[in-house]
């Protein structure tokens, strides 16, 4: 009987341990879009801001989601090719300070790029943009 009961313990562990050892979990990410033009504008998401409203508006944006809907933030910051480094990373520091997460970072030719455009995500992912690994 103690074989038997030692024997189901074990199994069940095994089985619990192998679940959460499972590499199909794929989190949920939120995705924040930020450009940043060759004239130091910045669009977040629908919203063109300047850089000290920016910790305000991805505090509201983040926490208005929902807790369960997502498991980490990834910032994905488009700038001007002929920015300065310091200008963007002025601007991921900010995006930090409002919440942690991830960042990806892209340059592109922003010349031609309008921020009040209603469709500027699609627009920007269509381009041949440059991305920058840490």
């Amino acid at each position: 009987m103690f074989l038997k009961k030692m024997c189901f313990f074990v199994f069940t562990f095994s089985c619990i341990v192998l679940y959460a050892q499972n590499d199909t979990f794929t989190p949920k990410i939120l995705y924040v879009d930020a450009i940043i033009n060759y004239e130091g504008k910045i669009k977040i998401s629908d919203k063109i801001m300047d850089l000290q409203s920016v910790q305000k508006y991805i505090r509201s944006l983040v926490r208005n989601q929902s807790v369960l809907e997502y498991d980490e933030v990834v910032y994905r910051v488009y700038a001007d090719e002929k920015l300065e480094l310091g200008t963007i990373m002025d601007l991921e520091q900010e995006l930090q300070k409002a919440f942690t997460g991830k960042r990806e970072r892209y340059l592109l030719n922003t010349k031609g790029i309008i921020l009040d455009e209603p469709d500027i995500w699609n627009h920007i992912k269509s381009l041949e943009i440059k991305a920058i690994e840490d």
